[in-house]
C-alpha cells in the first residue's frame, strides 16, 4: 500500500512498522512468512495425514508433501524476489535479518530438537528423511557465519 511520503521519508505504509515485525515487511515477503509458518505448523501435517489415510507408502509420501511445497512456495519466492529487486530499484533498502547470540542459541537449540526427533523416529523403526533437520543446521552455519562477520567488523559509532 501506497501512500506518498510519510514523515520519515517512507513512501509504503509497512515502512513505519519495526523492520523485525511481520507488519514492517513488504506485502509479498510477508505473504512468504505466513504461508510458511502456516505450511510447517498445520498444511504440511495435514497432506501428510490425508496422504497416509489414502495408503500412500512413506518415500511417496514425502515426496508428494515435498512437491506439494514447491508448488506453493516457489511462486511466493518469486513475487518476494521480484518485489525485493522492485524496491531496490526505487531505493528502498530492507534490512537483513539481525543476527544475534539469542538468534544463534534459539537457532542452535531448534536443531538440537529436530535432530534428537529425527534420532528418535529412526530408532523407533520409522522410515523418516531428516529434511527439516538438515536444513535448520544449514540455516544455523548461515547464521553463525554471518554473526562471526558481524563481529570482526569494525562498529561506526554515531
Amino acid at each position: 500500500m501506497v501512500t506518498g511520503q510519510g514523515p520519515n521519508g517512507n513512501k509504503y505504509e509497512w515502512q513505519s512498522w519495526p523492520p523485525d515485525s511481520l507488519e514492517g515487511m513488504p506485502p509479498k515477503r510477508r505473504r512468504l512468512v505466513a504461508w510458511g509458518l502456516l505450511w510447517f505448523l498445520l498444511v504440511g501435517w495435514l497432506v501428510g495425514v490425508i496422504l497416509e489415510v489414502a495408503g500412500v507408502s512413506q518415500p511417496w509420501r514425502s515426496l508428494l508433501t515435498l512437491t506439494g511445497a514447491a508448488a506453493l512456495f516457489a511462486p511466493l519466492i518469486r513475487g518476494a524476489v521480484l518485489e525485493t529487486r522492485q524496491l531496490r530499484a526505487e531505493g528502498i533498502t530492507l534490512p537483513s535479518y539481525p543476527v544475534t547470540r539469542k538468534t544463534l542459541i534459539s537457532s542452535a537449540v531448534i536443531t538440537g530438537i529436530l535432530w534428537v526427533l529425527f534420532a528418535v523416529l529412526v530408532i523407533s523403526g520409522q522410515p523418516v528423511f531428516p529434511l527439516l533437520a538438515v536444513a535448520s543446521t544449514i540455516w544455523l552455519l548461515y547464521l553463525l557465519r554471518r554473526w562471526k562477520t558481524e563481529q570482526q567488523e569494525p562498529r561506526t559509532g554515531s
